[in-house]
């Protein structure tokens, strides 16, 4: 460096060197984005599979199906009420029960079979 650090004059001083850049590569390429990808779609199978499950209760026992759903009803149409399954899958204790009537009602085909 010219100029005078040691003489306090700047006019002339010049820098020697240029501070070097550190380039950090946090970039997981597509791990994450498989990762991701990859929850996302096991919510949606699980969500499927209890909703089926629900279908399957609505079909065998509709009673206990209509009690299950019932702060869950809505009506979009003027005929056709519909059930809001994002808020009834919320509901633990609801989707424990679902799926033990579920297999229980499996377990009753499988007996029938028999």
């Amino acid at each position: 460096m010219n100029g005078g650090w040691d003489t306090g004059t700047w006019e002339e001083a010049t820098w020697d060197y240029v501070t070097p850049l550190v380039e950090v590569d946090t970039h997981d390429g597509d791990y994450l984005k498989k990762k991701f990808a990859k929850e996302i779609a096991d919510k949606a199978r699980r969500k499927a599979e209890i909703v089926y499950a629900f279908e399957k209760i609505v079909e065998g026992r509709p009673d206990v199906a209509k009690e299950i759903a019932e702060p869950f009803m809505e009506t979009r149409a003027a005929t056709l009420p519909a059930i809001d399954y994002d808020r009834m899958l919320e509901d633990l204790d609801r989707v424990q029960r679902i799926w033990e009537l579920h297999i229980e009602l499996d377990d009753e085909d499988v007996l029938a079979l028999l």
